[in-house]
């Protein structure tokens, strides 16, 4: 299974960007991959619960639905992929992980994409940039996690 880790300093505390994070009605201000997220089980996020997300690859919008696999405030968070429209790129059992922990005065950020294709087209499609556009998009989302939670962006709604 491909895998994708990326990490980011972030001067702020460790629970704010955690809490951040994990608001879904924000998502899309930092997140290049996300254009919104639903919660499909009563709030507050925690272990069992069910999200829908409305995300971007390639220029696609497609819809996908994870479970919480963990959660443990304020340090890490792993969501598996349950369903996928036809149109994503990635399959059922794909996770996202999100880890984070305090570096002096600053949160250290890491965060960990294990994604399978779906099928032999995205695989190849995967292979030829689709990995590198992914790590890309993942990259900018921490830049502007970073910038946001340090205060030097303003936020908007996309």
């Amino acid at each position: 299974m491909p895998r994708i880790e990326e990490q980011i300093e972030i001067a702020a505390k460790q629970a704010d960007v955690f809490r951040f994070c994990h608001d879904g009605n924000r998502r899309a201000e930092w997140d290049e991959q996300v254009k919104g997220v639903e919660l499909l089980t009563p709030s507050p996020i925690r272990q069992g619960t069910l999200l829908r997300f409305d995300a971007t690859s390639g220029g696609s919008v497609f819809t996908w639905d994870g479970e919480v696999t963990g959660f443990q405030f304020p340090a890490s968070s792993r969501v598996r992929v349950i369903d996928a429209a036809s149109s994503s790129p990635f399959g059922q059992g794909s996770q996202l992980t999100w880890q984070l922990s305090a570096s002096g005065n600053s949160t250290r950020f890491t965060w960990i994409w294990e994604y399978e294709p779906r099928g032999f087209i995205a695989r190849i499609k995967d292979s030829l940039g689709g990995r590198a556009a992914t790590q890309r998009a993942i990259k900018s989302s921490l830049n502007n996690l970073k910038a946001i939670m340090e205060g030097s962006r303003r936020t908007h709604a996309r």
